[in-house]
């Protein structure tokens, strides 16, 4: 199937016999001529049947065409292809082979569509090999006309002339086609060219001054037009009736060298000297598509094929898609299944890694939810630009300096870290029940503390409590004062105040009573409250290094 795409069948028809040539891969790689008769049928049914799946083109040439340019009202769609199908059958009513070709719209107020219309006005000598296209079943894709294929010539040399004559001697005679402003309006074939040289040069301007009455008489050009004559050849033998023509006769009269451009295609130049329409054919294999002539029954074997080859080039393409997408799929469970084995041993390493810490880590107390939450409050504390870290330190540091008593049952309940210049703040405490007495006034105050007004200064109000209190408030107090000591032997700490000492408060006591006496009225926690100021960090520094 593939080779079927590849391999092109393009056949030239003329009047008396049917050139063949058969491509592969844009590569003419052999030709054959058949006679138009029933020898040359039955040869050419043998030579398609060797080639059942190639597409077939087919160009004529002949005599029997006929070109008329007519204009349309502009319409789209529907409306449109029936005004088209109205117009053909109006021109060419009961002709088989015609098309419309579309040239341009005009640029005045009503925007017409101008159209070529097309056709054979005599199918006979082609109906024997479109016989044989039938009876072998071969595929045959469209009928073309060649003088639509010598648009592409005018083209390929860049001729730009508004009235352009484009002479070709092909082996059906001379083929005498009319462009203007690049487009095609006319074409007629001259099937008896004399053989004498000599008479050639003649022969040429005879059928070209016949030409241009015809395009008078059709008013496709005036008198006064300008005719542009366009002689190509492949072996230089219309140059010097070129010369000759544009000597005697003073007419445009331009000559070109087809050799180059046969070779820029790949076609050999001694078989393009034999049969000329070879490049017409290979204009055709190269993608040069024209209007085709074929109706829709005699391409309806084509166009089955192509649907064939689409649906199973989609059936590959979309194995193929499967194939890779189970490739990548399976080339994914490996990379998670190889992940998923990794995680398993990383696991297991960190399980090994745990029990190793956790055998030789101290016991503790606290219990795991408090250690998550001291480690998540220590993350946040650290992400602010200035946190309480200092304060706590000194704290922490005070409850571990004692060189007496132990300071474990000191328990800090609270502490507001403030950061500010006026350190006479107060702080609003709801966590100690007991009201204001004279008794909790008595505080300690260090009076040499002077604060600079400019300078920030770390303010913590402490809340605490003495834990397992029994009612012994002299020992809660000699607690309270060691405290306040270490905190003040701290070089960080700037100043310390007690505003709340863990006395009993109540109006139930008994004044004479002891106070060890457990039996008393008081009921409510040992606590107290300090107020520590910090000194700047930097001041901590500078008196460190010695500088005063």
């Amino acid at each position: 199937m593939l080779k079927g795409n590849l391999n092109r069948i393009v056949l030239c028809v003329t009047a008396d016999n049917l050139l063949a040539g058969v491509w592969y891969a844009g590569t003419l790689q052999g030709c054959q001529r058949f006679i138009n008769n029933e020898d040359g049928y039955a040869a050419f049914a043998g030579f398609l049947l060797q080639h059942q799946s190639t597409p077939v083109y087919l160009i004529v040439d002949a005599v029997e065409e006929d070109y008329r340019l007519e204009s349309l009202p502009h319409t789209t769609g529907t409306a449109r292809r029936e005004l088209v199908a109205r117009k053909l059958n109006q021109f060419y009513r009961g002709l088989y082979y015609r098309t419309a070709h579309f040239i341009s719209r005009d640029k005045d107020k009503r925007r017409d569509d101008n159209y070529l219309f097309a056709a054979l006005n005599n199918d006979e000598f082609i109906e024997g090999w479109i016989g044989v296209i039938q009876r072998v079943d071969a595929q045959l894709v469209g009928i073309y006309l060649l003088p639509m294929l010598s648009k592409t010539l005018i083209k390929q040399f860049k001729l730009t002339a508004p009235n352009i004559l484009l002479c070709e001697k092909l082996s059906s005679g001379l083929r005498q086609t009319y462009f203007h402003d690049g487009r095609l309006s006319m074409s007629r074939l001259v099937p008896n060219v004399p053989d004498d040289v000599s008479k050639l040069a003649y022969f040429y301007l005879v059928e070209t001054e016949k030409t241009r009455l015809y395009l008078m008489s059709k008013r496709y050009i005036s008198l006064e037009t300008r005719m542009n004559l366009v002689l190509v050849s492949a072996d230089d033998s219309t140059r010097h009736i070129s010369q000759a023509i544009s000597r005697e006769q003073g007419l445009d009269c331009l000559h070109i060298n087809l050799s180059e451009m046969a070779k820029s295609l790949g076609l050999p130049l001694n078989l393009v000297l034999q049969m000329p329409e070879l490049l017409h054919m290979q204009l055709l294999v190269n993608g040069n598509q024209v209007d085709n002539l074929a109706p829709e029954k005699l391409t309806k074997s084509s166009r089955v094929s192509q649907i064939r080859r689409a649906i199973k080039a989609g059936t590959v393409a979309i194995g193929v898609l499967g194939l890779i997408s189970a490739a990548w799929l399976f080339m994914q469970g490996w990379s998670n299944q190889l992940a998923y084995h990794q995680a398993m041993q990383d696991t297991m390493l960190e399980r090994y890694r745990y029990s190793e810490v956790a055998k030789n880590f101290p016991d503790t107390p606290i219990s795991a939810n408090d250690l998550q939450i001291a480690v998540e409050l220590d993350k946040k504390i650290v992400a602010y630009p200035k946190s309480p870290r200092r304060m706590m330190q000194v704290l922490s540091a005070a409850l571990e300096q004692s060189n007496q008593e132990s300071l474990d049952n000191v328990q800090l309940d609270r502490l507001r870290w403030i950061l500010t210049n006026d350190i006479s703040i107060k702080d609003k405490d709801n966590l100690i029940p007991v009201p204001t007495s004279p008794a909790t006034n008595n505080t300690q105050k260090n009076v040499n503390f002077a604060a600079a007004t400019a300078q920030l200064y770390e303010t913590g109000f402490v809340t605490a409590e003495i834990t397992g209190f029994g009612g012994d408030y002299r020992a809660a107090l000699n607690t309270v004062n060691r405290y306040t000591a270490n905190i003040k032997a701290d070089a960080r700490v700037a100043n310390v105040e007690v505003l709340q000492e863990p006395v009993n408060a109540s109006s139930f006591v008994d004044l004479h009573g002891s106070t060890m006496d457990v039996q008393s009225a008081q009921k409510q926690p040992a606590y107290f409250k300090l107020k520590v100021i910090l000194k700047p960090a930097d001041q901590v520094l500078f008196n460190a290094a010695g500088v005063k």
